[in-house]
């Protein structure tokens, strides 16, 4: 017994012990083992003890946050942190709406909670709602509502009646794609008594008392929504009759989302006011759409969410909290004011990055202040917003390939080269705090054909300012253009624009000239304006460049207009140490230049692939 194998998991190997183990035994010792009989028995044994064996280890795995397979266990397990999982998000348009000629033409008109509009998206229709009540005076025949929020959605109601007051009972959701930031929960006190009271979702238990109306809401076992009352000590209890009424919308999530470079347009799907006579302005595209929190979310939100203690004190507490409350962002950097640049004491700045789009709306930001930071942060500590800093990078790949070792075209290898890089700049790019790594694209691209066998890929950064026309624009000091990276001198270009030289219309770019011959790697050189035409310079000083720091000062240039398909400054460099590395911080995100080729307005394509073929 005392030699005695027990440590062996694989199902060879339990039966050998097996084996080994009866053989040991003076009552077995003429058994013939590999018989097929004694064979079969062992057979089970072994099978029994390997199923037993994989069991223990997957129950094991389950009850651990960082090891669970299953997004259930994830979820439980989160329940004792206090996290509940983001349920989906429905994407939300902003539009301006205009109703004519209503029945009556009433002095004032309410456009009601969950009027909905309708758009086309790749060929399906998606419903989208309003949230909540609004009301607009009469203009002569036309009722104006500006600024509409409205997310993808279809409503439905839900009703239960009250069996008992016990707090063990659960009220749950039945959809499992429901927005629960649109979930509005009432209670009728009985059948008879029409009396409603609205409830509210409770995030924090301070302040509460038996008699605050407010629900809980958390994600059961199966994976679906639930809520609670309270017990008459903390929250309102419930009475035997009540009617629990719950109201919200099932969205689609990610794929109503619409790119701003797409034109969205939406209807009316019924009668406001009586009058079939609405017009729909769109001010942005549906946008902040997502799909319920995946497993790997919850395991690195809820850890960081329950160290916060539903306050904020450091700037990962923001980072945690507003990842679990919001996430129809893509992802969110917070520092310090007295690490910003320059420093900004007594504030924590705050940038947030959307899944399409660019920025995000005054509107969102100031909800997100009065909702849920105010009565979170340290009393003295301002939040400030600051939009994304975006780098574009151009990117010239050239590849080398043998085309005897693939049966694909060049057209097509081609094809798979600007499918790696389009995928390696969309997961490991386009966030806050991520490194551009040559060496990781290129390994990316020769996974993708082994016809390819050399790739050199050359990149420059980009920059786009707006310009305001007819006004001299300048980018000193603070607004100056930082490309935080040394920058190769003479390669600094932009794309064209028009001024006014002595009253003739020129089309005009920026370049640099280095301010010594060969130029100085850690030097300096002037901006100077460029006829793109005749290649003569207009003027030679309206700006300086720092070379090693990559730091770039406009002291005044004033546009007139901009060629056909331009609409603001794009300001292109090479860059020093190519290969290496490319590294930005706090607000900045690499993303990848998506321009096409426009020689009237001075801009190079955004990835250029030169293939050579080669028969080794």
């Amino acid at each position: 017994m005392s030699q005695l194998r027990i440590a062996e998991l694989d199902f060879d190997q339990i039966k050998s012990n097996l084996k080994t183990f009866l053989t040991a035994q003076t009552s077995f010792s003429d058994y013939d083992f590999e018989g097929s009989n004694l064979s079969s028995l062992l057979d089970v044994l072994a099978y029994n003890t390997h199923y037993n064996a994989y069991l223990a280890n997957m129950v094991m795995n389950e009850m651990f946050l960082d090891s669970a397979i299953k997004r259930s266990s994830a979820v439980s397990i989160a329940k004792h942190l206090g996290y509940t999982p983001t349920s989906a998000r429905g994407a939300v348009a902003d539009i301006d709406v205009v109703v004519t000629s209503p029945t009556g033409l009433p002095t004032s008109l309410t456009m009601d909670r969950y009027t909905q509009f309708t758009t086309s998206i790749d060929g399906t229709t998606y419903t989208f709602a309003t949230t909540e009540d609004m009301t607009s005076l009469r203009s002569g025949l036309t009722y104006t509502f500006n600024d509409v929020s409205v997310v993808e959605g279809t409503i439905q109601n839900f009703n239960y009646i009250v069996a008992d007051n016990s707090t063990e009972i659960k009220y749950v959701l039945p959809s499992a794609s429901i927005d629960t930031t649109t979930l509005q929960v009432s209670v009728q006190t009985s059948p008879s008594d029409l009396t409603t009271t609205v409830y509210t979702l409770a995030t924090d238990i301070t302040g509460l008392d038996g008699t605050s109306t407010i629900f809980f809401l958390e994600q059961n076992s199966r994976e679906r929504y639930e809520i609670n009352f309270g017990d008459g000590i903390i929250g309102k209890q419930l009475t035997k009759g009540n009617i629990v009424k719950l109201q919200f919308l099932v969205t689609s999530g990610a794929v109503a989302n619409v790119s701003d470079t797409t034109s969205q347009t939406f209807s009316a799907l019924s009668s406001i006011g009586g009058s079939t006579l609405v017009a729909v302005t769109v001010n942005s595209n549906s946008t902040g759409g997502a799909d319920e929190e995946t497993i790997t979310s919850i395991k690195y939100n809820a850890p960081k969410v329950n160290a916060t203690g539903n306050r904020l004190v450091t700037a990962s507490d923001y980072e945690a909290l507003l990842t679990s409350r919001y996430p129809n962002f893509e992802s969110i950097s917070v520092w310090g004011g007295e690490e910003n640049d320059p420093p900004i004491y007594g504030k924590v700045i705050i940038s947030l990055k959307p899944f399409n789009g660019s920025t995000v709306s005054d509107t969102t930001k100031n909800s997100i202040i009065a909702d849920t930071l105010k009565s979170k942060k340290v009393l003295a500590i301002q939040p400030e917003f600051v939009d994304p800093t975006y780098y574009y990078v151009n990117l010239t790949v050239n590849a080398s390939y043998n085309p005897s070792q693939t049966t694909l075209t060049s057209t097509a290898v081609k094809s798979l080269i600007n499918s790696a890089v389009t995928a390696y700049f969309s997961t490991d790019l386009q966030k806050f705090n991520k490194s551009y790594n040559q060496t990781k694209l290129i390994s990316s691209i020769l996974l993708t054909s082994p016809s390819i066998f050399s790739i050199n890929v050359v990149e420059k950064l980009q920059r786009r300012l707006p310009l305001v026309l007819n006004t001299t624009n300048i980018f000193t000091t603070d607004t100056s253009i930082k490309f935080r990276n040394s920058i190769q001198p003479g390669q600094l270009t932009s794309s064209y624009f028009y001024i006014l030289n002595n009253t003739v219309s020129t089309l005009v770019k920026i370049t640099d000239l280095p301010d010594s011959t060969p130029p100085d790697l850690n030097g300096s050189g002037v901006l100077r304006l460029v006829d793109t035409v005749s290649g003569l310079t207009v003027n030679s000083g309206v700006g300086t460049v720092n070379y090693a720091t990559g730091a770039v000062s406009i002291t005044g240039i004033t546009p007139s207009g901009f060629p056909t398909g331009i609409s603001e400054l794009n300001l292109t460099c090479g860059i020093q140490n190519i290969g290496q590395n490319i590294s930005l911080s706090r607000n900045e995100i690499f993303v990848i230049d998506d321009n096409t080729l426009n020689a009237t307005g001075g801009t190079i394509a955004g990835v250029t692939i030169n293939m050579t073929s080669f028969v080794q």
